[in-house]
């Protein structure tokens, strides 16, 4: 069981082929994340789409990959105390990814390496 975050999702639905070692870490476990990820995969998508027309239909592709992989999704609510603690070396967003995974006890997988050195977490934090 991991938590991903958006970056590490994002790279898995692109394709991108310097990920293998992301896909093969991410395969076959269950995937967890605050209710957060839907909003911010979606937010790159668009960003994609609207500043590259040319890969409309590759954010549209990678947007339908995304709605079908299975990830359970939490609330944010029971994380908030968290989240505020971590406020003073990550954003609220980044600090609700790893306050699930400390409450779950699992790792972070992301290709965030600022959010991989941010200080703070009391959960391992995978850097792909």
């Amino acid at each position: 069981m991991i938590v991903v975050d958006a970056s590490a999702v994002l790279d898995v639905i692109s394709g991108d082929p310097f990920s293998v070692s992301l896909l093969q870490r991410v395969a076959g476990q269950p995937w967890h994340a605050p209710h957060l990820i839907d909003l911010e995969v979606l937010h790159a998508l668009r960003r994609l789409a609207m500043h590259h027309p040319s890969k409309a239909e590759l954010a549209e592709a990678a947007r339908a990959e995304f709605l079908a992989l299975t990830i359970t999704r939490y609330s944010h609510v029971g994380l908030r105390d968290r989240i505020w603690e971590l406020r003073d070396s990550m954003t609220a967003y980044d600090a609700a990814y790893i306050a699930l995974a400390e409450a779950l006890d699992v790792p972070l997988v992301t290709t965030d390496a600022r959010l991989g050195r941010a200080p703070g977490s009391r959960c391992a934090v995978e850097v792909f």
